[in-house]
């Protein structure tokens, strides 16, 4: 799921002043429902903070995902006349579900509530790790399953590197384990260290700033 926190109360304010006091509320259902920062009991807490600030809420929702353009169009189409009368728009999922509703009210402003944090795997409510940087080529067949990319704190293509003291990581002050430990381990576990052994060549960075897009026929 994707991890958000909240911003500031004050710094949100700040920017949704700067456009006017009619408001429209929208929430997510999904990840950041999950995340604490924008389910129902956090948009009803934002809406009442928000009234009791001399703002108008024109409407609030929580759609189920926000990061889908197809949910975001048929909600908003239901409410269209109250978000006519919007001066902006209030975000309380993840930075996609903030740009899906930009793409559907691209003459709304848009403010965000949240900061989104990275795709994180659930321990418990509250307690994520990050598990995934959504690099669009997955090396899990190769690694025994733990990324490199996401548990390498210098996220190389081969380890471990000489900053390894007890299994611990320099870059992580010897807190947080190497992620390239952990990798041969696993792989030692399911008997596949001849995997271990194989050189990678670095990743092509200069593409990490492209926008991806993924078309499936």
């Amino acid at each position: 799921m994707i991890i958000t926190t909240r911003k500031d109360y004050e710094t949100v304010k700040k920017f949704l002043s700067a456009y006017g006091k009619d408001v429209v509320v929208v929430g997510c259902g999904s990840c950041a429902a999950l995340s604490g920062t924008g389910g129902e009991p956090e948009v009803k807490a934002m809406v009442e903070q928000l009234k009791k600030d001399g703002f108008n809420v024109v409407t609030s929702m929580v759609l189920d995902e926000v990061c889908d353009n197809r949910e975001v169009k048929k909600e908003f189409v239901k409410v269209k006349d109250q978000i006519d009368k919007a001066n902006v728009i209030l975000s309380m999922a993840c930075g996609v579900g903030g740009q899906s509703i930009v793409a559907m009210t691209p003459n709304k402003p848009l403010v965000v509530s949240n900061d989104t944090q990275f795709m994180g795997m659930t321990e418990r409510i509250g307690r994520w790790y990050e598990k995934c940087r959504a690099c669009g080529d997955c090396l899990l067949n190769e690694t025994g399953g733990v990324c490199p990319i996401a548990t390498c704190a210098k996220g190389l293509m081969n380890g471990p590197c000489g900053g390894v003291v007890d299994g611990k990581c320099e870059a992580r002050k010897y807190q947080d384990p190497c992620g390239w430990i952990m990798i041969y381990k696993q792989l030692k576990a399911i008997n596949r260290l001849d995997l271990f052994d194989k050189v990678r060549a670095p990743r092509p960075y200069t593409e990490s700033g492209r926008q991806r897009s993924v078309l499936l026929r």
